[in-house]
């Protein structure tokens, strides 16, 4: 039972106290006796004892029930219903600081809930989510016991929908991680177990994340050889290793902790696959230096024809003719592509407008856009009027040699440093019923039946006694 102004409970005890205080005060009806004398000793000796005074009690009994009324108490009962349960299936679920390991303590939180719905649907949050049900709970239990931790993240609020499209019913989430906020109830995983993992990998260097409070010493073995790292407690330490020949660069941590999935990465090479549509030596030679491959399923598509609305993968477009020549004043930072390639300042030609659906990446002293780019591909100038600039051959490795890049035993960040437990949010009730309305017609009624026993009693009249 809850209620809405617990703090009005408190006048309670005055509001009783006053009830009691006006019935005593009032004049109660003459009795008659033979003498006071003999009153007193009868009282004395426990002969005339005070019976139970009805009448009081009811007054009582109304002013109680009146006073709960006003503090509006509601009666919450939590019922087996339908329910959607999302369970966080990404790697820091594996953490062991909760034994055995967080997922299984969720699956032991959850299983009688989970067990007792007459209708439910389960949900695997991770990379990809998955869905099973509807169906009895009952029935999910062999699913549940097979969902395993390892994604390198998890969508909930992704998960959360999902479920609900396919029941509609209140959604809980288990989890270590911040609740979404379609969640309708939150079971928190987290424990306080302390992780050090390889956060990043690549051609020269190691990355290392810390979890604990305090700053981590220990080893990281790269290619066969052992560094000494210090990390910072809840930071970040970068360890710069000589690149191999062989573009391969492997990595492990040499220390136990709550979890094991990210003390050991790989960083490789390999070539892109490109098509390129078109005569072109210094796009050719370009493409030769960065590794690519000529293949007719390409990763990257080079062409001279012009820009689609939407092209069907992702394609770099060159302008075969442009109008007059504009010197470039600004370019899109945001746009991965141009990191470090400096084309403001150089004198470039104009290409034909594409189809609205390509933004302006470079800009002229007068905001005519002189190069686009669309979530699928570039719209460039001719390479001629490029190749000359240092720029291009920085937007071009741009363009492949992150392609080219493969990592495996990597997490995200938030995942090697374990996030910390936050308070639970329990499923709201199945049943909540208001008890101010059958309190009050409960007072009513008691005043009503109080009225009817004693209508006749005179008010105002305290008992005395009469010597005869």
């Amino acid at each position: 039972m809850t209620f809405a102004h617990p703090l009005l409970l408190a006048i309670l005890p005055p509001i009783l106290g006053l009830i009691y205080w006006l019935y005593r005060r009032r004049r109660p009806r003459e009795r008659k006796v033979a003498g006071l004398w003999l009153w007193r000793q009868a009282r004395r000796r426990g002969q005339a004892r005070r019976r139970f005074d009805l009448r009081l009690f009811l007054l009582l009994l109304a002013g109680l029930f009146a006073g709960l009324a006003l503090s509006l108490p509601r009666l919450e009962i939590d019922r087996p219903g339908p329910l959607v349960l999302v369970l966080d299936a990404s790697a820091s679920m594996a953490a062991t600081d909760r034994a055995p390991n967080r997922l299984e303590w969720v699956k032991a939180q959850v299983r009688g809930r989970l067990s007792s719905s007459p209708r439910a649907v389960l949900v695997r949050a991770g990379r990809t989510n998955q869905v099973f049900g509807p169906a009895s709970g009952r029935e999910l239990l062999d699913e549940l016991e097979q969902i395993r931790a390892g994604d390198e993240q998890a969508n909930l609020a992704a998960a959360v929908a999902l479920g609900k499209s396919r029941l509609n019913a209140p959604a809980l989430v288990a989890s270590d991680a911040s609740p979404p906020e379609n969640a309708d109830g939150y079971l928190n995983a987290a424990g306080n177990g302390q992780n050090v993992g390889i956060t990043a990998i690549g051609a020269g260097f190691v990355a290392v994340g810390n979890s604990g409070p305090g700053p981590w010493k220990g080893e990281v073995i790269v290619g066969g050889r052992s560094y000494r790292l210090e990390v910072p407690a809840g930071g970040f330490s970068t360890l710069e290793v000589p690149a191999t020949s062989t573009f391969t660069l492997q990595a492990r941590l040499s220390t136990a902790d709550a979890l094991s999935l990210d003390n050991a990465a790989e960083f490789s090479r390999r070539n892109v696959r490109v098509a390129l549509e078109g005569d072109s030596p210094a796009l050719e030679r370009l493409l030769a230096l960065l590794g690519t491959i000529r293949s007719s399923s390409p990763e990257v598509h080079f062409s001279f024809a012009p820009p689609p609305e939407n092209p069907p993968s992702f394609s770099v477009y060159f302008a075969r003719r442009g109008s007059a020549e504009a010197i470039v004043d600004d370019v899109e930072r945001t746009v991965p592509y141009l990191r470090g390639a400096e084309l403001v300042g150089f004198r470039l030609p104009i290409p034909p407008a594409p189809p609205a659906t390509w933004q302006p990446l470079v800009r002229s002293e007068t905001g005519q856009p002189m190069a686009w780019f669309h979530p699928n591909g570039l719209y460039l100038p001719d390479p001629a009027s490029l190749q000359n600039l240092p720029a291009f051959p920085v937007l071009l490795y741009n363009v492949i040699v992150p392609r080219s890049e493969q990592r495996r035993g990597l997490l995200s960040a938030g995942e090697t440093l374990l996030p910390r437990p936050q308070p639970d949010r329990p499923l709201p009730p199945t049943l909540k019923l208001e008890l101010s309305p059958w309190l009050a017609l409960l007072a009513a009624m008691v005043l009503g039946l109080e009225s009817l026993l004693y209508r006749s009693a005179r008010a105002g009249k305290q008992p005395r006694l009469a010597a005869e």
